[in-house]
């Protein structure tokens, strides 16, 4: 009752850099495209890791985009690893919208999905702007050939619904239980 543990623990939830995950008090902590969006809002002590930022035209530049992906990956791994909090949960968007119209390529995800997977942190994927067929597939990490999927997907908008699904059936809360002891 006073947000201290073991009732309110200290984890985090990474983001990354130029994304937006909503203007709600939970999401604009993970949200990270404009500054008005936090004016005058607190936010949790999370962390966030940076997104690629790719140069066009892709064949040009596969060398330096390559380098790019790995970096951020190699960042990545090293705020997981070293965050004062622990990393539970990471949350991306298949296409940085309202940060910029950004991208990255498969191995950038498949990337992410093998280190989310060692380290034992969630991934959630926020299909909410992508999803539904925007890209070609009904959800935009399809595209991705993923050697396992995200743990939760969240969508919106174009469903006409809100909502979320999990890949394991585990991390669904039961009546008196938490989340976190269905991670470990």
């Amino acid at each position: 009752m006073v947000n201290q543990a073991p009732g309110a623990p200290n984890y985090s939830v990474l983001s990354f850099t130029r994304g937006f995950h909503g203007r709600l008090f939970g999401s604009l902590s993970t949200t990270h495209s404009k500054p008005i969006h936090k004016l005058d809002i607190p936010g949790f002590d999370w962390p966030v890791a940076p997104f690629p930022q790719l140069k066009y035209p892709l064949d040009q530049f596969a060398a330096e985009n390559r380098a790019e992906e790995e970096r951020c990956l190699q960042e990545l791994e090293r705020t997981i690893s070293t965050f004062h909090n622990p990393v539970v949960a990471a949350v991306v968007e298949p296409i940085q919208s309202e940060g910029g119209d950004n991208h990255a390529t498969p191995f950038f995800f498949q990337g992410l999905r093998n280190i989310t997977k060692k380290h034992n942190v969630l991934l959630i994927i926020d299909e909410v702007q992508t999803g539904v067929g925007a890209t070609g597939k009904f959800w935009a990490h399809e595209h991705w050939n993923l050697d396992s999927p995200p743990d939760m997907v969240t969508f919106s908008k174009k469903a006409q619904a809100a909502g979320f699904f999990y890949a394991d059936k585990l991390l669904i809360r039961s009546m008196t239980g938490s989340l976190r002891p269905a991670l470990l």
